[in-house]
């Protein structure tokens, strides 16, 4: 007969037994002492699951940006703003490390909601009156985050720490890259062997090249949009970017703002990067694009110019993905061929869905990597566009 503690422990390993995260606002000192603060001043915090002591996971959401003062105040009314409406709890099934069989299932999990619009960067201590009366406060958020953690969890001794991030998530991570390791051994934490991983899920804004404009391509024209990136920046005071790369632009004499490009960042990055990136950014295309989801799409022609518009960002995404790899040869890849942008990659790293590369799921390709193996996988392209939903790629290139 089985007993009744093997049957809880049976169920806390599969992953049927475990609270909800909780919401955790940040102390109000530590909230004026870091100004970690929403668009709306209202405090910061994040959602925390205690499990595993010697291995933490902290993912940063993603959720666009603002980019004037309108938008900027309609935001601040929303989750993505303030954190006055957040709920006690946060959905296990919303974010994509909780599942019973996902890679990161029996780590100690934190999830900070994205309540700055800045895609994790900017550093204002008090309102201004450029964005409505609003602040933000992204990077002071993630300061003070790991502060209080590192000061109130086992985060301090953790043997392993992955550094998460999503879309626009996934741009603070990648900016962050270098900085998380440097934040945890000031603030005290002592890290184990295997130290901080960074695992950027589709942040890759922007590839070398890109973006090109729709409008502008079908009529022959493949120039990109310069500073498409620091367009709206003008919102931002100092906004936290790439310290390696800001050095480096620096000392060519170079303005600093070229560094908010993902891409002019990626030479510099010294930290263990894992990439999960859609070759078809359905984002980039779309909405930064602004090609129309009736003519780009899954299931575009290939001969169009639509077709070729897709093919476009396709080859200028692998170019950058590869270029990476040559720089950073033990970083770590898994790059689908399907038109997505975020929703597939999470129920890949958390195991619910069955997609693969190369004949390996992200589980399996992670694992692998983390042992010391090279993974580097490309899946390959559908007549050089976008593989339809749900089929797994027949044709697979490696890296």
């Amino acid at each position: 007969m089985t007993r009744p503690w093997a049957l809880i422990l049976h169920y806390l390993a599969a992953g049927l037994a475990r609270p909800a995260p909780r919401k955790v606002l940040l102390p109000p000192l530590t909230v004026e002492h870091f100004s970690a603060k929403c668009l709306d001043s209202t405090s910061a915090g994040f959602f925390l699951r205690e499990q595993d002591p010697s291995k933490w996971i902290i993912m940063i959401d993603g959720g666009g940006l603002c980019i004037d003062a309108l938008d900027c105040r309609k935001r601040a009314e929303t989750d993505h703003g303030s954190s006055s409406q957040w709920p006690a709890t946060w959905d296990p099934e919303a974010v994509p490390f909780s599942g019973g069989e996902a890679s990161f299932a029996n780590y100690s999990q934190v999830f900070v909601p994205y309540c700055s619009g800045d895609l994790w960067l900017g550093r204002d201590r008090e309102r201004r009156l450029v964005i409505g009366e609003l602040q933000m406060s992204g990077h002071l958020i993630l300061d003070a985050v790991v502060e209080h953690l590192v000061n109130t969890t086992t985060l301090r001794t953790a043997s392993s720490v992955v550094f998460a991030g999503s879309s626009a998530g996934g741009i603070g991570v990648f900016h962050h890259a270098d900085w998380i390791t440097t934040k945890l051994q000031a603030a005290g934490a002592t890290l184990g062997a295997d130290g901080v991983v960074v695992l950027p899920m589709a942040g890759l804004f922007f590839p070398m090249e890109w973006p090109v404009l729709w409008e502008e391509f079908r009529w022959g024209l493949e120039v990109p949009v310069d500073g498409f990136m620091a367009s709206w920046c003008h919102l931002l005071e100092e906004s936290f970017l790439h310290e390696g790369c800001v050095s480096a632009a620096t000392a060519a004499g170079k303005p600093k703002r070229e560094c908010q490009d993902v891409s002019k960042i990626l030479p510099y990055i010294k930290a263990q990067v894992f990439m999960l990136q859609n070759q078809f950014d359905q984002y980039q295309v779309n909405h930064l694009g602004f090609c129309p989801v009736e003519l780009c799409n899954s299931r575009t022609p290939p001969k169009t110019r639509a077709g070729e518009y897709l093919a476009l960002l396709g080859q200028r995404s692998n170019e950058t993905m590869k270029d990476a790899l040559r720089q950073h040869p033990h970083w770590g890849l898994w790059a689908p061929s399907w038109f997505d942008h975020t929703n597939q990659l999470q129920r890949d790293v958390a195991a619910r869905g069955d997609l693969q590369v190369s004949g390996r799921s992200f589980a399996e390709a992670f694992r692998s990597w983390q042992r010391g193996e090279v993974v580097q996988l490309l899946a390959g392209a559908c007549d050089a566009g976008p593989c339809p939903l749900p089929s797994v790629e027949a044709v697979v290139m490696v890296v």
